[in-house]
């Protein structure tokens, strides 16, 4: 018996009958729902609604996040750009304005700092900070050579014992090698020791080459700079000259949720410490840090230059303190899944930090947050939904930030030809970005003119080794400024 035959006899049985029967109100109902459009994909209206500011209420911090767009085209590269910032309240508190200090100043006295005069600098910027203390502020020095010895534990700034630290950093000189991983061990291990909450803590450190002896690699230091934050303390790199690593010192600085400065010419030093000292002060939360859970199909990219780690879909970055009265924001950019048309909802996006040594936290619960990938004839819906002001932002500042640190990584390695064609291949992104925001492209040009003539001069003339070096280092430091936007007195 041939299958047809075998077919045509199953259909004619009582139980094919019955299957035939209901195979039938199956399709039936299957092409009612398809000419209703119960299987059309549905996408969120252009211009989605944010979600609500979360406010919380014993600190009245204000915390908000917002998409560029709601919808990206099926092909595209899928990049949006997630704003999230956090305004702190103006606040007459006198233990907050005034806050006392405890500073452990971390100083490299290796061998490279008895040239160009930097040991002098940086003895005297010591000084100029020791005459900013007050009685209720303590301070400690820790140095580091081929290894690292407390010079001196956490004292008051009283006269007296501020006469002794004086004393401690005319007698000290400069030695051999470079071992910055104990110098930050030490000032980790005082650092644990300090438990008073009512106190800003700050871990400074001075330096002006690369680590050499002990621990080397970034990683490890890094995760020395992450401790000393999650004891509580805030962990500043100050680079001098041009010798030091740049990428490691602000790593060290991210990582230990402080600032990163870079001086060539040292006279301003002491102005850069006072500068510390005043943060210190105006700090009024700090080791602040941000979750966002992602849905399958949507990736973090870049978080403003910010170290982030991935715990299952949940992205953690860590921002470090906030200041009093001040708004401090920054672009998260995120890859959506680009394939197929198909929606894509963040999850609770939350805030924690500390105020007074007390833990907050504050959540965009479900944020609401969708990203449709639409078909390519929805183009100009998709286009429609664009936060002009806040990509036009994106680009000027978060996206050319993120561009200007990885020229300055190839300039630094004298690959002039890379940074030439990573520049290159910015204009031909951006030139595709101006089609959704007529203008960007032009209010870019004269920014990234400024910045191909700074790599163009760094591999011209004599002593381009320096030029390279000094250019890579001011790149770094520019993209923090774009890409990190912290605003005081705002409110």
């Amino acid at each position: 018996m041939n299958v047809l035959t075998r077919f045509q006899s199953f259909g004619r049985s009582r139980r094919g009958g019955i299957l035939a029967l209901l195979l039938g109100i199956l399709a039936t109902v299957i092409w009612v729902q398809v000419r209703a459009g119960a299987f059309t994909t549905v996408y969120p209206q252009v211009g989605g609604i944010d979600p609500q500011p979360s406010v919380h209420p014993r600190t009245g911090v204000k915390f908000q996040a917002s998409l560029s767009q709601p919808m990206i085209v099926q092909g595209s590269d899928g990049t949006v750009y997630l704003n999230l910032s956090v305004i702190t309240p103006k606040t007459s508190r006198p233990d907050i304005l005034r806050m006392p200090t405890d500073i452990i100043v971390v100083l490299d006295r290796s061998g490279s700092m008895a040239e160009d005069n930097k040991w002098m600098f940086a003895t005297q910027a010591v000084h100029s900070l020791l005459d900013r203390l007050t009685p209720s502020d303590r301070i400690a020095l820790v140095t580091f050579d081929t290894g690292a010895r407390v010079q001196s534990r956490l004292v008051w700034a009283n006269e007296t014992n501020i006469q002794r630290f004086r004393n401690i950093v005319n007698s000290l000189s400069p030695g051999s090698s470079t071992n910055l991983g104990d110098g930050l061990l030490a000032a980790e291990r005082m650092a644990a020791a300090l438990r008073v909450s009512e106190r800003s803590r700050r871990v400074i450190l001075l330096s002006d080459g690369e680590a050499n002896v002990g621990i080397v690699h970034p990683v490890e230091l890094a995760a020395i700079a992450r401790r000393i934050a999650d004891q509580g303390s805030v962990l500043s790199t100050v680079g001098m000259g041009l010798g030091f690593n740049e990428t490691l010192m602000a790593s060290l600085a991210d990582n230990g949720m402080g600032s990163f400065s870079y001086l060539e010419h040292l006279e301003s030093l002491g102005t850069i410490l006072a500068q510390e000292l005043d943060d210190s002060r105006d700090v009024y939360a700090d080791s602040s840090q941000m979750r966002i859970q992602l849905p399958i199909g949507v990736e973090l990219v870049e978080a403003a230059g910010y170290p982030f780690v991935l715990e299952g879909r949940t992205a953690v970055i860590r921002t470090g303190q906030l200041f009093q009265d001040s708004q401090k924001s920054f672009m998260a950019t995120l890859r959506v899944a680009n394939h197929v048309p198909a929606e894509y909802t963040l999850g609770n996006i939350d805030l924690s930090y500390r105020v007074d040594g007390r833990s907050y936290k504050q959540e965009l619960k479900s944020s609401g947050l969708t990203i449709a990938c639409v078909p390519a004839e929805r183009k100009d819906e998709a286009v429609a939904s664009i936060d002009k002001d806040l990509y036009r932002n994106a680009w000027l500042k978060n996206n050319l930030g993120s561009v200007m640190r990885e020229v300055g990584d190839f300039v630094r390695r004298g690959d002039r030809e890379q940074a030439q064609e990573l520049l290159k291949d910015y204009r031909e992104r951006l030139e595709e970005a101006d089609q959704a925001v007529p203008g960007l492209k032009k209010e870019a040009n004269s920014q990234l003119d400024e910045l191909e003539a700074k790599v163009d001069d760094a591999f011209q003339g004599p002593a381009q080794r320096d030029k390279q070096n000094r250019a890579a280092k001011s790149f770094l430091g520019e993209s923090q400024e774009l890409q990190r936007a912290v605003n005081k007195n705002t409110n």
